[in-house]
């Protein structure tokens, strides 16, 4: 998209949906299923500083993938912080955010069973069940 020439006509459809966030947001995931987690994670920034502001799913799922990308970089504080950023009412109002943020919680026992982030995490999270 962005070789190509700016005055070509594009549907109004492709100019709503595939702008810098979404690009940034299909490269963040490439590079998550990669493993090449610290490009992932400077694409997943691109995009959340890219994304329109209405669009609160889309951020939800940017965040969870921002956090699994820094979970994988060995920083359970840095990443439980961004995952704690997703709201309660995306965490639980979409299925796809739902299971992306368990999976990170997985992630997370597995990866630093015992920590303080490690317990942080489910008491996090109960606060969701509360508020849903």
């Amino acid at each position: 998209m962005l070789r190509a020439d700016p005055a070509d006509y594009r549907p109004v459809w492709m100019l709503a949906f595939y702008d810098q966030a979404e690009l940034d947001s299909l490269a963040l995931s490439a590079h998550l299923a990669l493993g090449d987690y610290s490009t992932a994670e400077y694409h997943a920034h691109r995009c959340l500083s890219a994304l329109r502001p209405h669009m609160i799913r889309s951020r939800a799922i940017t965040t969870t993938r921002l956090a699994h990308a820094q979970l994988a970089q060995g920083a359970p504080d840095a990443a439980t912080a961004t995952a704690m950023k997703v709201p309660a009412e995306a965490a639980t109002q979409h299925a796809r955010v739902t299971r992306m943020l368990q999976e990170f919680g997985a992630a997370l026992r597995a990866t630093a069973p015992g920590s303080s982030t490690a317990q942080t995490w489910p008491d996090h999270t109960a606060t969701w069940r509360m508020a849903a």
